[in-house]
């Protein structure tokens, strides 16, 4: 992944159990995204929080076209963690 401040919020995500689904590149506002397969657990998003301040978190509901999903975004470098919402 591009980011390191992506790649420490992933290892917090797996340590707790959740595993990345894809990664994919080429968005518009992003460059990478990495989607994990499980939700989001408050547990999980408050140590994201704590442990990588500079991530920015974000959350979408459903639409049409696409699932809810919420995760963090790293400005920096441009890569995106999403996790579907439930």
């Amino acid at each position: 992944m591009k980011s390191p401040h992506i790649n420490h919020a992933v290892a917090i995500a797996t340590v707790a159990g959740n595993s990345i689904k894809e990664v994919s590149d080429g968005w518009s506002k992003v460059d990478q995204v990495v989607h994990m397969s499980g939700s989001l657990t408050t547990d999980v998003r408050q140590s994201i929080e704590k442990e990588e301040p500079s991530l920015r978190y974000w959350s979408t509901e459903r639409t049409p076209h696409n699932p809810a999903e919420e995760g963090f975004t790293c400005d920096e470098y441009k890569v995106a963690l999403s996790f579907p919402k439930t």
